[in-house]
């Protein structure tokens, strides 16, 4: 009896490590997408747009949330930045910014 008992845990354990391996969890998603706005305006950045989210697994509890941003002061330095929660802050991650080399032209009226 306690041999199958043990058995059936151990099966169950197995399934739940394996799922939770290949689904994750949204776990902070939601809190993410309501917090990081309000906070990524304080850092001096815009949001051009909202690139999507990943589900929270091992070593990524609770998800990534990945935005497309532009500096205020200077339009042409943007980052891609993905955003975590860890013990109640939100943590940006980001690289090198993307610096944009435009020349405006302005062709007079005809």
């Amino acid at each position: 009896m306690t041999k199958s008992i043990i058995w059936v845990v151990s099966i169950l354990a197995v399934c739940l490590f394996i799922g939770y391996s290949c689904v994750g969890t949204e776990g902070k998603v939601g809190m993410i997408k309501e917090s990081a706005p309000h906070e990524i305006k304080l850092r001096g950045w815009d949001i051009m747009r909202y690139e999507g989210y990943q589900r929270g697994s091992w070593g990524n509890h609770g998800g990534k949330v990945w935005y497309h941003v532009k500096d205020v002061n200077n339009e042409n330095i943007q980052y891609r930045v993905y955003v975590t929660e860890w013990n109640g802050e939100l943590h940006y991650h980001y690289g090198e910014p993307e610096k944009l080399q435009r020349l405006e032209v302005n062709y007079p009226n005809d």
